[in-house]
């Protein structure tokens, strides 16, 4: 009977042993597999001829390894899986890199779910009046679709000489006067920023002031230089005291070339409770109205079947416009 008791004690001891060894490789196996899927929340793939084929943490990341090539020579897609989220760089993720004709550079939402959260930093200048979420500077051929775009609740001094806000969710600036950001597309975004800071656009381009002074004028020139051919199709954008603002090159010569904001069904565009005020703060060449959308100094653009609502009683001050 005592060596019958025995053998099973033993039994069970060792049953006991295989099933804390068993527990301790699924916790192994599980702590792996959360590693692994944290490290694939970015991915990029490149085709031949371009050497970017990663997985990263971070959109900054992965959007630091595609600056690094000036002009990629094939097809870069950047893949951010649905429900990742992240604090945008201070000043914002900047895009400098470029695309070309057949080798495009995307930035597009991987998986169903909620789109990727993006939200502005909580640390910017003091004062500054170039922060954005994103901001394209000089690039070509590069196509954001399906993020979300965030003020940071943490940003909350609206008065511009000392405001810590973000004005832009999405930015397109020219690098240099003749490197403008041609053939871009900004679709099925979400942006939700602060109405209250009078300097807030939901998308943003204008060709007549550079990257980092907005307040003065100084225009891009040639065919290069200015925004053509530019998409916005199928975002959201509210709580902003502007919604798309695009302004191309002075000269009637450079003006650009080629503009689609919304179109038929899934394409329009969805803009509401936008208009503060027309005391925002002298960025060159605006209309110094307030606007769901504003148009200037462009040629062949198409403006269809949006929807434009303002903020309940509009403005405080100035002139609110649907589509000006």
């Amino acid at each position: 009977m005592g060596n019958f008791y025995n053998s099973k004690k033993s039994d069970f001891k060792s049953f006991f042993s295989k099933m804390v060894q068993n527990k301790a490789i699924l916790m192994l196996l599980f702590v792996l597999f959360a590693g692994s899927n944290a490290l694939g929340q970015v991915t990029v793939t490149a085709s031949t001829g371009t050497t970017l084929s990663a997985s990263y943490t971070t959109l900054a990341a992965a959007i630091t390894a595609i600056n690094d090539g000036t002009t990629h020579t094939g097809t870069v897609l950047c893949q951010v899986i649905a429900g990742h989220t992240e604090i945008a760089p201070a000043g914002g993720f900047a895009i400098t890199a470029t695309g070309s004709t057949g080798n495009t550079i995307t930035f597009v939402k991987n998986g169903s779910g909620v789109n990727p959260e993006f939200t502005a930093s909580p640390a910017l200048t003091a004062g500054s009046l170039t922060d954005a979420v994103f901001k394209i500077v000089g690039g070509d051929f590069i196509t954001i679709d399906g993020f979300t775009m965030l003020e940071n609740a943490a940003n909350t001094t609206v008065a511009a000489a000392t405001n810590n806000m973000t004005e832009f969710g999405v930015a397109l600036f020219y690098a240099t006067a003749t490197d403008g950001c041609q053939n871009v597309t900004i679709r099925n975004c979400t942006i939700d920023l602060t109405r209250a800071y009078q300097n807030t656009f939901g998308i943003y381009a204008n060709s007549t002031h550079s990257a980092t002074v907005v307040t003065t004028s100084a225009t891009a020139t040639g065919a290069t230089g200015g925004n053509s051919n530019l998409s916005i199709t199928g975002n959201t954008i509210t709580d902003v005291n502007q919604g798309i603002s695009v302004v191309g090159p002075t000269a009637a010569v450079d003006h650009n070339d080629g503009l689609l904001i919304g179109g038929i069904g899934a394409l329009a565009n969805a803009i509401t409770n936008y208009g503060t005020t027309s005391t925002f703060s002298g960025f060159a060449n605006l209309s110094g109205t307030v606007n769901g959308i504003l148009v200037r100094n462009t040629k062949s653009f198409s403006i269809t079947n949006n929807t434009i609502t303002s903020s309940v009683g509009g403005t405080t001050s100035g002139t609110l416009r649907g589509i000006f």
